[in-house]
């Protein structure tokens, strides 16, 4: 006999809604946790699991999503979602709460978008994740949850909950990218994306950059996303770079994501030597485009080789300089990226069927 999800657990019976806040006049292919969580969704239909995404401005659209999805799964009796995962602490413990106790056979996943550090952006995101835990120990379908095993193994601890871990993931079934990483010849053009926060290490990063250029004995034409700047770090930038011979940065600001993927192809690496993380979509839409990254020691999935000391310019310099010159330094990183999707898919399994 065919029994419910929610009284035997089974991948065939579950069904995934990755929720993000999405901005009222964007879709989501305009905001980073909204491009993380299709990226995810791919991924975890690509290994068989039903999710999707679903962007919403408030707590009242999600409520009313849930309801329709409700609905539109009576009159096909068909299943509604059996989990909600919340990318990010936003909404607020009262409003889920009440989500929760309308919908008690679905599981609500409140995870944390980041290691520890960035959760400091977010003057309430602690508290939410606190009052989650909390919600756990209470009821039956309200949980924390972290999208890397440094957090959730930590945060279990802390709150005293279990914290499961539900890693943020890329589909690797379409063919690798057409363009070819070759080194630099007569331009070195380097890719600085992503939001312009302190912790994401920009600056670091920028005088790098000019410093690799030097070393090359190229042109530098250094490209950042210039409409958001969170922190100052874009003006910084731009101050450093002012005035200095044969170094030219470029101001892409936010780009439509098949226009984004098209930029990234066009560079010769990418900087990500980011403070604290806990995936860093960039650094994999990099991979997945044949440009290789330097990260750092908090981007843990990626090659050694590619990871350098944040707080340590020549450090990277040492490790760009690297990946610049050796054209097959890509294949450890689509390696290690394959890696990571595996392990994470295993996760995600995990979970669902607990």
């Amino acid at each position: 006999m065919n029994r419910p999800y929610h009284v035997a657990p089974s991948l065939h019976t579950a069904r995934v809604a990755l929720v993000y806040k999405a901005p009222a006049d964007a879709g989501y292919a305009h905001v980073g946790l909204g491009r993380t969580c299709a990226a995810t969704a791919k991924a975890l239909r690509t290994a068989g699991i039903w999710a999707e995404v679903w962007g919403c401005t408030s707590s009242e659209a999600l409520l009313g999503r849930l309801r329709r999805a409700d609905c539109d799964a009576k009159e096909r009796t068909s299943c509604t979602p059996t989990h909600v995962v919340i990318a990010a602490p936003w909404i607020s413990t009262a409003e889920l709460q009440a989500i929760a106790a309308e919908f008690v056979e679905v599981e609500f996943v409140v995870t944390s978008h980041s290691n520890w550090g960035f959760l400091a952006a977010d003057p309430y995101a602690v508290k939410l994740m606190r009052e989650a835990a909390a919600l756990r120990l209470a009821g039956h379908n309200i949980r924390p949850a972290g999208n890397c095993e440094r957090f959730s193994r930590t945060a279990m601890r802390i709150l005293g909950v279990p914290v499961p871990c539900l890693p943020n993931l890329v589909d690797l079934s379409g063919p690798p990218p057409s363009v070819a990483h070759h080194p630099p010849t007569d331009i070195l053009r380097v890719g600085l994306f992503g939001a312009a926060r302190i912790l994401k290490n920009g600056l670091t990063a920028a005088a790098a950059a000019i410093e690799l250029a030097s070393l090359l004995r190229l042109p530098l034409e250094l490209h950042i996303n210039s409409g958001r700047d969170d922190g100052g770090t874009v003006h910084a930038i731009e101050e450093l770079t002012q005035g200095i011979p044969n170094v030219r940065l470029v101001n892409d600001g936010w780009l439509e994501w098949s226009r984004f993927q098209a930029l990234l192809q066009h560079m010769h690496l990418v900087l990500q030597p980011s403070f604290t993380e806990s995936f860093n979509c960039v650094v994999a839409e990099s991979v997945l485009n044949g440009v290789p990254a330097v990260g750092s020691g908090a981007i843990d999935w990626l090659p050694s080789r590619w990871q350098a000391r944040p707080d340590d310019l020549d450090d990277i310099v040492r490790c760009a300089e690297y990946l610049v010159r050796c054209p097959r330094a890509i294949e450890d990183g689509r390696a290690a990226l394959a890696q990571h999707v595996s392990d994470g898919v295993r996760s995600w399994e995990s979970f669902l069927t607990a």
